[in-house]
């Protein structure tokens, strides 16, 4: 046996074109396994995000703690304060601007970081306030690693999976080969049979409508005669 194949040589046609069928199937559902993913990539755990603050005042130093307000809040009320965070990495913009990159991010019940409009000075942390123009989480890995994986896993557990069922499975290689045998005992029409029956299929076509159109006309008139079709 040839790779382990079952009966190698025999039914190749059909288990050929068996195998190349599965094949678009099997890469039509990675496509779509493609989007899901691609659709599912906020599942993704994020331990960082990114946040630009404007018009900043006060400091932030990496390891120190920040806190969030809403647009709505007083920034001098600390029971306002609907989450914190600890400062990664501190990078000051060319626009006067800060843009920081916190982890450990803790909210209050009821409330996302993407809610967040003002930073404020956190309790023996940052002194650093001002107004979230942007906060964008940082997920622990892209969502195309994501992608690439589950469609590289479909298609080889795929691709496993056809050559089993076309190749090595006995009950589906013996009903593959089987069917190669009864397609070669089918007497093919020779091409000048097919271009005689066409022919006929055509012109009886023809006549048939043109016998239903004269007829219509026929009754159409008749109809009219006697006044039933005005």
């Amino acid at each position: 046996m040839g790779f382990g194949l079952y009966k190698p040589g025999q039914g190749y046609w059909v288990r050929v074109l068996a195998a190349t069928f599965a094949g678009v199937l099997m890469l039509a559902a990675s496509a779509w396994l493609w989007t899901q993913l691609e659709n599912a990539s906020r599942l993704i755990p994020h331990p960082t995000w990114t946040i630009t603050v404007a018009s900043p005042t006060g400091a932030a130093q990496p390891g120190q703690r920040i806190g969030f307000q809403s647009t709505s809040s007083k920034p001098d009320d600390p029971a306002a304060t609907i989450g914190t965070a600890v400062v990664k990495e501190q990078q000051v913009l060319s626009s006067g601007g800060q843009r920081l990159v916190v982890q450990d991010v803790t909210m209050n019940a009821g409330h996302q970081l993407s809610e967040a409009g003002i930073v404020a000075p956190a309790p023996g942390g940052a002194t650093l306030a001002g107004t979230v123009i942007g906060a964008i989480p940082n997920p622990l890995f892209q969502p195309l690693y994501l992608q690439a994986a589950g469609v590289g896993l479909m298609l080889l557990l795929g691709s496993l999976a056809i050559y089993w069922l076309v190749g090595v499975r006995p009950s589906t290689s013996e009903f593959l080969i089987n069917t190669d045998g009864e397609m070669k005992k089918v007497n093919w029409s020779s091409r000048k049979d097919i271009i005689g029956s066409t022919q006929v299929v055509i012109v009886w076509s023809l006549l048939i409508a043109g016998g239903l159109f004269v007829v219509d006309t026929v009754f159409a008139q008749f109809f009219r005669l006697v006044g039933i079709l005005r």
